[in-house]
């Protein structure tokens, strides 16, 4: 059964089902793993994510904590919008027939992600799901990029390069 890590967990391939397992101590577990630096600025970065509303609410700073607490929501439902308009889905299990093509994109160190889109057909409709996967910063990324494609290659499926 091949598989392997992705950005928050795992993708396994098989027998007749892409299965997709992630998870946020998945993803601390992949930092923690690939660069020790990384892992700790993202501790420090969820500190202050919890700590900022926290902190307005001591001071009973109200209308910034609504400010704050809005704009977050705000790119949430914009960015979900936007991958559901484009047909992107959360979908975590696939089967493997369905898959009509895979898309692989490498990403740029420091800017994107490598990653692969999974185009498939379920009832009818044409859906995309992202299989995203670890930083190129990390240690394994390039070689878990590679070991990806293979995988996606070893169970039938034809891997395309954009």
């Amino acid at each position: 059964m091949p598989s392997f890590r992705t950005k928050r967990g795992r993708c396994h391939l098989d027998g007749d089902t892409l299965r997709i397992e992630s998870s946020i101590r998945g993803y601390a577990r992949r930092l923690r793993e690939g660069n020790r630096l990384l892992f700790w600025a993202y501790v420090v970065a969820m500190l202050v994510a919890v700590g900022t509303p926290f902190s307005l609410i001591l001071w009973a700073e109200y209308q910034d904590l609504g400010l704050v607490l809005g704009g977050v929501a705000l790119v949430v439902v914009l960015a979900r919008v936007g991958n559901y308009l484009r047909g992107f889905t959360g979908d975590e299990e696939i089967p493997l027939e369905d898959v009509a093509r895979v898309t692989a994109t490498e990403g740029t160190k420091g800017l994107t992600r490598p990653r692969f889109v999974v185009e498939y057909d379920r009832n009818g409709d044409h859906k995309k799901r992202y299989v995203v996967m670890p930083s190129l910063w990390l240690d394994y990324g390039e070689e878990t990029f590679d070991r990806a494609k293979t995988a996606f290659r070893e169970a039938g499926l034809p891997v395309e390069e954009s």
